[in-house]
């Protein structure tokens, strides 16, 4: 549709600083006497930058799948560009830049992308727990496989479930330690369900490795102290995880051997920060890092009532 075009060669020409708003704003209102006529002729542009305009245009297009509205929703930090266009008397442009993301996601974080379908692609389910799913996902971008995690659709609406599922995204993507899940990206649906894509880990759990080690019918007794020692050291990876954590202010409150993936490779990671609870300073006296309390942006979000518990039983 020629006007949704129009709009994303105004809004990088604007951004690209080759025109003020105020001249986007002219420009559009010209383009309504004259809508044969492309905008890129209307905004009193050198020749040298009308050749680079519509280049980027072509470019960002194209890293699109030549899909205008995806465009439009993949461009940041527009939100005065649009309240400049909102007074261009056209329902066709007003249409238009409601494909604008605004980057805000249920007023909760100003940092998220609009369409996950952008980069990451669903290739098939992995796991499903109480709040969210996960699927495993093909990264465009650095074509790789990711672990993609999505707030599943009953809970979407809750608001109180959708905080949560937003800080445990937050509190994994911000505690950067090697036995730590790393996440890669964090954003929402069309529909505004959120999601964060993370690290793939192809393995086992330490529940089901420790199950293979007390069923197993051992060769000799250095074979299975070989195995019991590869065991001690996977805990020991929890153990300074779990420490980094603390030096950060965060519990993570539902720490047990499901929750830990132990890669083919030798990687011991801890996952399922949905019960974690970030708090303003380090849990224990001498845990202090040298880097500061994580915080976040969704505060803490409590679904049992004060002195409730939370975690799973056995391991509380």
């Amino acid at each position: 549709m020629s006007t949704d075009r129009n709009l994303l060669v105004g809004i990088l020409a604007v951004q690209m600083s080759f025109v003020s708003k105020d001249d986007l704003v002219a420009a559009m209102n010209a383009w309504l006497l004259a809508k044969h006529r492309p905008l890129s002729e209307l905004l009193q542009l050198t020749p040298e930058r009308r050749t680079l305009l519509e280049a980027l245009v072509a470019e960002h297009l194209k890293l699109h799948g030549d899909d205008v509205q995806k465009s439009l929703a993949a461009i940041s930090s527009v939100e005065s560009v649009r309240n400049a266009l909102a007074q261009v008397d056209d329902a066709d442009v007003q249409a238009s830049i409601g494909s604008v993301s605004d980057g805000t996601i249920a007023q909760t974080s100003p940092h998220y992308t609009q369409d996950a379908t952008l980069r990451f692609r669903i290739v098939r389910p992995h796991a499903k727990g109480g709040l969210g799913e996960v699927f495993v996902a093909h990264d465009s971008e650095l074509r790789r496989q990711v672990a993609l995690k999505e707030i599943q659709k009953r809970h979407a609406d809750n608001a109180n479930s959708r905080g949560r599922f937003i800080l445990e995204a937050e509190v994994t993507g911000g505690l950067e330690h090697p036995n730590i899940v790393p996440v890669y990206g964090l954003g929402s649906y069309g529909d505004g369900r959120p999601f964060y894509a993370m690290r793939f880990i192809k393995g086992d759990s330490l529940k089901d490795a420790i199950e293979k080690y007390h069923g197993k019918t051992w060769s000799s007794d250095a074979e299975r102290n070989i195995a019991f020692r590869n065991l001690l050291k996977r805990f020991v990876d929890v153990c300074n995880a779990i420490a980094y954590a603390h030096s950060r202010g965060v519990l993570h409150r539902d720490l047990k051997p499901a929750n830990i993936m132990l890669g083919n490779y030798g990687e011991t990671l801890v996952v399922d920060w949905g019960l974690a609870k970030s708090l303003a300073s380090p849990v224990s006296a001498g845990a202090e890092s040298d880097e500061p309390p994580l915080t976040t942006t969704c505060g803490s979000y409590e679904e049992t009532q004060a002195g409730s518990a939370v975690g799973t039983p056995p391991f509380m």
